[in-house]
């Protein structure tokens, strides 16, 4: 699996793609609108989708809890398809199911991929 974000700050003209590998298909506490992911990501990663090995979303990475706990470096957290699908529909919004790919896309055409999906995102005061 493979995260598409904006690891260094929007430095770069595209998304940025960080391969991990699912670690567990809940959370923590055993939610199971988490996965747990054994990915290094960065802040720039936060929010920005998980995509299988085909391209297709499966979770959208969660930003570091800013609590008095701390994660180690290589432990990620994201919202599964499930629980993005939920709040699409409750937000009146209609969702699609993807196919599942016959074989996994080369790592450029994966960044291509992303690059549709994913934009850079600040804020200024």
């Amino acid at each position: 699996m493979a995260v598409a974000g904006y690891s260094f700050e929007g430095r770069l003209g595209s998304p940025t793609l960080t391969f991990g590998k699912f670690s567990d298909i809940k959370g923590l506490h055993g939610e199971t609108e988490l996965s747990r992911l054994a990915l290094a990501a960065l802040p720039g990663d936060e929010d920005g989708p998980v995509l299988d090995s085909g391209g297709c979303v499966v979770g959208m990475l969660l930003p570091e809890s800013a609590g008095a706990q701390r994660l180690p470096r290589d432990v990620s957290l994201a919202a599964n398809a499930r629980a993005i699908q939920n709040v699409l529909i409750d937000a009146g919004l209609r969702t699609e199911r993807g196919e599942e790919a016959a074989k996994p896309l080369d790592p450029e055409d994966l960044g291509r991929l992303a690059s549709g999906m994913t934009a850079p995102v600040s804020c200024w005061d």
